[in-house]
Formats: C-alpha cells, sequence, structure tokens
C-alpha cells in the first residue's frame, strides 16, 4: 500500500515543476529573442539619419527646390548607387531629406523618403536675423546647424567649375546661389558625419561642422 502512495505521490510533484520549467524556457527564449531583435533594428537605424533643410528669406519656395538640388547632387557623389531606398548617402551613411517649411515644399522634386519631425540635423539657411530665429524654434529637438548663404561671385571662384558643370549635367541649368550654398553645406556634413558614421555625439558632430567653416573644395 505505501509503495503505490509513494509513485503517484511522486508523479504529482514532477509534473508542475516540469511545467513551470517549460514556462521559464519560453520566456527565456522570448526576452533572449526579443533583445536580439532591439539590438539589430538599433543598428539598422544608427546606419541613418535624417535631414530637415531649412531656408529663409524671400521667395522661399523656388529657393528650397533649388537648395534640395544642390543637396541631393552632394548626397549622390560619394556613395550613391542603384537602387537607393533613400535620398542620398552623407559620411557613407544613409540621410533623408525633409524640405522646411513645409508649406513651401511645393517645388521640390527628387525625393524618396517622408521622414517626419523632429530631424536629427536641421540646416538652416537664410540671411540674418531670419536664420537665427528660425534656428531657435529647432534647437530644442534637433541638431542646428548654420549655413550661410555664398557671397556674390561664388561661381567665379577658382574649383567652382566642377561643381557648376556637374549641376548642369544633373538638371539642365546653371546652378544659383542657392544650390551652391546648398551642395556647400551638404559637403560639410559629409565631412562631418564620415569619421563618426553618424550624427552622434552631438557635440562631435557640431565641432566637425564648425572646421569646415572656412569651405571645402568643390
Amino acid at each position: 500500500m505505501s509503495i503505490r502512495l509513494t509513485r503517484p505521490f511522486g508523479f504529482r510533484l514532477q509534473r508542475p515543476f516540469t511545467i513551470t520549467e517549460t514556462v521559464l524556457g519560453r520566456i527565456r527564449h522570448s526576452v533572449v529573442a526579443a533583445t536580439l531583435w532591439i539590438a539589430l533594428t538599433g543598428i539598422a537605424s544608427a546606419h541613418s539619419f535624417t535631414v530637415g533643410l531649412l531656408v529663409v528669406g524671400e521667395d522661399v519656395d523656388a529657393s528650397l527646390a533649388e537648395a534640395v538640388r544642390g543637396f541631393l547632387l552632394a548626397a549622390d557623389e560619394r556613395d550613391g548607387h542603384a537602387n537607393e531606398t533613400s535620398d542620398g548617402h552623407l559620411g557613407g551613411v544613409d540621410v533623408q531629406l525633409l524640405p522646411l517649411p513645409r508649406d513651401a515644399a511645393g517645388l521640390v522634386e527628387g525625393l524618396f523618403g517622408t521622414p517626419d519631425e523632429p530631424t536629427d540635423v536641421v540646416i538652416v539657411i537664410g540671411a540674418e536675423p531670419a536664420a537665427s530665429d528660425a534656428a531657435r524654434a529647432y534647437a530644442s529637438a534637433s541638431t542646428v546647424l548654420r549655413q550661410f548663404v555664398l557671397p556674390d561671385g561664388w561661381d567665379s571662384a577658382d574649383g567652382t567649375d566642377g561643381f557648376v558643370s556637374r549641376y548642369r549635367l544633373a538638371y539642365g541649368a546653371a546652378p544659383g546661389v542657392m544650390a551652391g550654398t546648398a551642395y556647400h553645406s551638404a559637403r560639410r556634413l559629409d565631412a562631418a558625419v564620415r569619421p563618426l558614421d553618424g550624427v552622434v555625439p552631438k557635440e562631435a558632430l557640431l565641432n566637425a561642422w564648425r572646421s569646415t567653416e572656412s569651405g571645402l573644395s568643390w
């Protein structure tokens, strides 16, 4: 009789332990899978960034469209490839471009992505004091970079003829000052992003941006 009691009693102890162990095992697998997914998607998202290109001043619609063309030319020159799903590459990293202000983007063409605000970086192009006022509106959510408009006669300076020729070939017209300015800003951002492989840390990006203020070759 005692033997008969021992076997069922022992069996009753083993089943809850087995079920609990199975449930815990499944939980562990789920946690591991979720952690791996987060890590992988984090790596993927870290290899792309968004830029808001903000133009202030007169005739903003036409100026913004021209600035986007200049920016895209730079974003396609060094690391561009076929079948891209981004708007280009800067520093070897995918970049998506958001023209700002949005209500002035009606003439903009050639963008693939649809980034939303806040963007990782905002490049502000325009004259003072409007440019600084606009920059302050974005400073709390994005890394804001100021790009001064190129001076009169920029397109006759040494070395610009190559850019002018490439722009003509791409768009069938000579570049205006906003195209040259935005191209220049994209080249500066390319130089700042490349050693960081992204746009963080913020202070390093700002320092790298400032280091190219005196200009880059065209």
